[in-house]
């Protein structure tokens, strides 16, 4: 999994990460966890991260897909992509009205 994060800073010039942080504490304990991991192999040295809360992000975006009738799969990708912006919108906001 780092090389393929490595690849994506590379391709993509990356600078930093923002992953969602659960509230759930077991959750939680497993992202951290898994970005201590990364962290260990150095393939991501160099690379700044943060973590945002991810409280009520998936129930917002299921409240607004709820009338849109997709299929159980479709709904679960949909959930999680717009989740994820929801996630990077709202450290975006934070970080803009930091510097305003």
């Amino acid at each position: 999994m780092a090389k393929d994060l490595q690849c994506l800073v590379s391709e993509l010039n990356l600078v930093a990460f923002v992953f969602g942080y659960p509230f759930d504490r077991q959750k939680a304990v497993q992202v951290k966890l898994f970005i201590d991991d990364l962290c260990r192999t150095g393939e991501l040295r160099g690379v700044n991260y943060t973590f945002r809360d991810e409280c009520f992000t998936s129930k917002n975006v299921e409240f607004l897909l709820r009338d849109l009738k997709f299929h159980p799969t479709q709904s679960k990708t949909m959930l999680d992509k717009f989740a994820a912006v929801g996630i990077l919108q709202g450290y975006l906001d934070f970080v803009n009205r930091k510097h305003a």
